[in-house]
């Protein structure tokens, strides 16, 4: 399936709303530290039909984020003042259960953001994103691994994944370690605030896709042949100047070799190509960047795309490819990319 957006200028005036009945029902939350600072970052900007929710074991984590919902977890098992293991912070989810049912609806879309590793990220994420799919809605977690001298959290994230894996439609990994890579210099806060920014802009430019008032440009019925029951997901991100020449095959070229995994993206089931330029491109070269970016995946592969103006980026064109339904070293099991493949023998030694 290949279905084009339309382009749109962002940040133009919008005299008319579109029905209310059109528009998906939107909860983005964020678990633990990590999952909060990306949810207070996107609550910066004007989002519509979004709610925002925030949810910790650390009730001073809460104090101050700018949220529309705060759910403090684990009152009566861990106070809601310290640091819990990833198997306490689940049992809290399921203590505050209707806290979090009341949020979802069916066919609703529903995006988590935690940082893997701590109570929160690897505990209560997983619980969280089954109690959505209970309620019907379709859910897509961003999960934030964190650096690979951190042993212990990372032996957390691992199977905090494998949990979000088995629970969530599909999951986007973001690793830190590859990200330091590519900004050798930077200090491991300003590492996180990198990741933490692309992050924010993909939920952004993923939602305005769909509900910005007479500017939809991507379907809501695409998102769950996309998204739904598709396991790994990864994001590709590149940008580009005018001036470098051939501005849109060096993009996609920057695509390809940004800080994801040593994956195979090519078996990817779906892909959304988001183009972000200034007013100066034009339609033709949208194809060419998603022909580029897409050309050698599956033909059976379903990609649909959108374009946006911004004139701020002044010759500049930033692309995010988002590949869904990655199956990666698969050696076993029927569905690859899932939490049961992975116990049948698949593996994602390459991430890790």
């Amino acid at each position: 399936m290949v279905n084009e957006g339309s382009s749109f200028e962002a940040g133009s005036e919008v005299t008319m709303e579109i029905p209310p009945n059109t528009i998906p029902h939107f909860v983005l939350i964020g678990c633990g530290g990590a999952g909060i600072t990306v949810i207070d970052q996107i609550g910066k900007a004007y989002i519509p039909e979004v709610k925002l929710v925030t949810t910790d074991i650390d009730h001073k984590a809460l104090t101050s984020t700018r949220s529309d919902v705060q759910i403090l977890l684990g009152n009566n098992l861990i106070k809601g003042w310290r640091d819990g293991n990833p198997a306490e912070s689940a049992k809290a989810v399921i203590e505050e259960r209707s806290e979090f049912e009341h949020l979802f609806e069916p066919g609703g879309i529903v995006f988590i953001v935690a940082g893997l590793g701590g109570g929160a990220g690897s505990g209560a994420a997983p619980q969280i994103a089954k109690i959505a799919r209970e309620k019907g809605s379709l859910v897509i977690a961003i999960a934030l691994f964190p650096f690979r001298i951190q042993r212990k959290t990372v032996k957390n994230a691992k199977e905090g994944l494998l949990e979000l894996l088995g629970y969530a439609d599909s999951v986007i990994v973001m690793d830190n370690d590859r990200y330091r890579n590519v900004f050798p210099n930077l200090l491991p806060e300003k590492v996180y605030a990198k990741v933490n920014g692309i992050a924010v802009d993909v939920l952004r430019r993923l939602i305005d896709s769909i509900s910005l008032p007479y500017l939809i440009n991507i379907d809501p019925d695409d998102f769950p042949a996309l998204f739904r029951n598709k396991g790994m997901a990864i994001i590709l991100a590149g940008e580009s100047k005018e001036s470098e020449g051939n501005q849109n095959e060096r993009v996609v070229r920057n695509c390809l070799n940004s800080p994801s995994f040593d994956i195979d993206y090519r078996n990817a089931t779906g892909c959304i190509v988001l183009i972000t330029a200034d007013n100066e491109f034009i339609r033709d070269d949208t194809r060419e960047i998603v022909s580029l970016l897409t050309h050698e995946l599956n033909p059976a592969a379903d990609i649909v795309w959108c374009s946006s103006f911004k004139k701020s980026l002044k010759g500049k064109v930033r692309v995010y490819g988002i590949m869904t339904g990655i199956q990666h070293h698969s050696s076993g099991g029927n569905n690859p990319g899932t939490k049961e493949h992975l116990k049948m023998g698949g593996s994602y030694d390459g991430l890790f």
